[in-house]
């Protein structure tokens, strides 16, 4: 009996599904629920990418919570908020630090590893999109079909796919 294995697109959370925060002329992921804003539009995006048989997963570093600038209950409301108004299938964070990774935190591809388990996923028939070379280590690593968007802050990324807005990622599937 051969099991049937699932496709997935994979999200990177911040920057790709909710705004980033300007903080000191560079952007953030934010620090607490009352400043987490869902990209307008995405939920159409992934009614769609679902409509279409993909899996919906969220794979992001939340590092914050080891620096103790993000409390676990702000992570948690923002969560929640994926869940209900995305609609997402899953998220899967890493909260490690560089210095206190246990393999989980992009680049390395832990947190696919860990989707892949729980959800028997085909990563050749799955898509990533970020907006960050860490995305894009983390997704060639497991193999996973990388879509970067475009920002001005990732200009210096190179040979990899890029798109221009979120809802691009039909066109690939």
């Amino acid at each position: 009996m051969v099991m049937e294995t699932n496709k997935a697109v994979f999200f990177d959370r911040d920057g790709v599904l909710n705004h980033l925060i300007e903080r000191d002329s560079s952007f953030y992921s934010p620090q607490k629920f009352e400043d987490f804003k869902l990209i307008i539009g995405a939920n159409k995006v992934v009614e769609e990418v679902k409509r279409l048989g993909y899996l919906t997963i969220v794979v992001s570093n939340q590092p914050d919570i080891t620096r103790k600038k993000l409390k676990q209950s702000d992570l948690d409301q923002m969560t929640e908020l994926l869940f209900n108004e995305l609609r997402i299938d899953d998220a899967f964070y890493c909260t490690h630090d560089d210095h206190n990774d246990e393999g989980c935190r992009k680049p390395k591809p832990g947190l696919f590893h860990l989707a892949q388990s729980k959800y028997n996923i085909n990563f050749s028939n799955s898509i990533m999109v970020g907006d960050t070379w860490k995305d894009v280590e983390a997704a060639r690593s497991a193999g996973v079909r990388m879509l970067l968007l475009d920002r001005i802050y990732n200009q210096d990324v190179i040979d990899v796919e890029r798109i221009e807005e979120l809802q691009d990622i039909l066109t690939f599937l």
